[in-house]
Parts: structure tokens; C-alpha cells; sequence
């Protein structure tokens, strides 16, 4: 069951969109109060969707999957992963041209607790890219958990990996204080001019994974 939610948690785990804010409000004046509750939003955000997925997947089907219907569904779920992944080369900046920033990663500036946790929990609910992942992993864990305390480990895992990229700056700027700061600043330079290739190349490897893995 890890080894099938595992992907799928990546794909959320490893995209700049969210890492980036968590970056620009660790160098806010209130960083560590932001920080702490943009991950804790981020965490439950994330938690309640793939709950919720969850449900819906054992309600879908209430009766036994067979394996190659889960099979296909890897299939299917490696081929969106190709198709998002297509879909970013085309739409990605040209050579020459700057990246313009959105609006909202500006205003971060004047970031607040409240509203830090606010951006949290939109980017980790309202994102499309975790929704598909979300509900890919409920149904996974839906057929492959034997009893609660099994859905419960698919869960934990999808949510612990799928917070990876939030949780590593964030953990990292409290437990080194002031030493972050240039580290901080290179991943934000780094995640501004390298976002796009960074999400073509993970959604590339992961859905050629998921389709060799899902192959009947």
C-alpha cells in the first residue's frame, strides 16, 4: 500500500507551488509564528482532503476491486502525471523572458499568523494537482488497507511524505534560527528561476513509474 501511495504523495510533496510561500514567510518579520502556522494548516488541510477521498473511494466501490482495475488505475494516473507534465512545457516561460511572480507570493511580505494558515490550508484543499493525487491515494488505500489501522498507516504516509517540501524549510529555519537565512535565500532564488523544470521533471518520472508499475 506505501509503495502505491508513495508516488502519488511525491507529486504533492515535491511541487514548488506550495514550498515557495513557505520560503517567503520564513524571511517575513513574524517567520517562525507564520511559518509554524502555514505548516499546521498545511498538514490538516491535506489530512482532511485525503480523508475525505478516502470515503468517497469506499463508497465508489463498495465492493472488492480486482487487481488489474487497480492496475489501469495506476495507468490512468501515470498518464495525467505525462499529461500535466506536457501541458507545463508548453505553457513554461520562453528563454529570455522573466517569470512574473503572482501577485499573492508579493503580498506575503505583510504576512500574519492567521493569515499564513489561511494560504496553508487553500494551497493543500483547493489545489487541483492535490485533489487528483488525494483521490488517486483514497482509492488505493480504500482497496488495499485491511481494517482501519491499515488506512490509517496509508494515510499517515500520504500526508508525511505529501508535506515533505513544506515541512523540511520551515523545521529547518527552527531548529537553525538566524543560520537560515542564507540558505533561505538561495531556495527562494533557486525555486523562482527553476519551478517549472522542477515540476515538468518530477511529474515525468513518477508517471512513467506509475505506468510501468500499473501494467498488467
Amino acid at each position: 500500500m506505501i509503495g502505491a501511495v508513495l508516488p502519488l504523495a511525491l507529486v504533492v510533496g515535491l511541487s514548488p507551488l506550495p514550498i515557495l510561500p513557505a520560503v517567503l514567510l520564513l524571511m517575513t518579520p513574524r517567520a517562525r509564528a507564520n511559518g509554524v502556522a502555514y505548516l499546521i494548516a498545511w498538514l490538516l488541510g491535506l489530512t482532511s482532503v485525503v480523508l475525505a477521498a478516502l470515503w468517497l473511494g469506499s463508497l465508489a466501490d463498495p465492493d472488492p476491486a480486482t487487481e488489474q482495475s487497480v492496475g489501469w488505475l495506476q495507468v490512468g494516473t501515470g498518464a495525467v502525471f505525462l499529461v500535466m507534465a506536457g501541458v507545463k512545457w508548453l505553457t513554461r516561460p520562453r528563454a529570455g523572458k522573466p517569470k512574473e511572480s503572482p501577485g499573492w507570493l508579493a503580498a506575503l511580505g505583510a504576512a500574519t499568523p492567521r493569515s499564513s494558515a489561511r494560504l496553508g490550508a487553500l494551497l493543500a484543499m483547493l489545489n487541483p494537482k492535490n485533489l487528483a493525487m488525494a483521490l488517486a491515494a483514497g482509492a488505493e488505500v480504500a482497496y488495499l488497507a485491511q481494517g482501519p489501522s491499515q488506512a490509517a498507516v496509508g494515510v499517515i504516509g500520504f500526508v508525511l511524505v505529501g508535506s515533505i517540501g513544506v515541512a523540511t524549510p520551515i523545521l529547518g529555519s527552527l531548529v537553525l534560527g538566524e543560520r537560515a537565512a542564507p540558505l533561505l535565500e538561495r531556495a527562494r532564488s533557486w525555486l523562482e528561476r527553476h519551478s517549472t523544470a522542477l515540476s515538468i521533471g518530477v511529474l515525468v518520472v513518477l508517471g512513467v513509474l506509475m505506468i510501468v508499475q500499473g501494467l498488467p
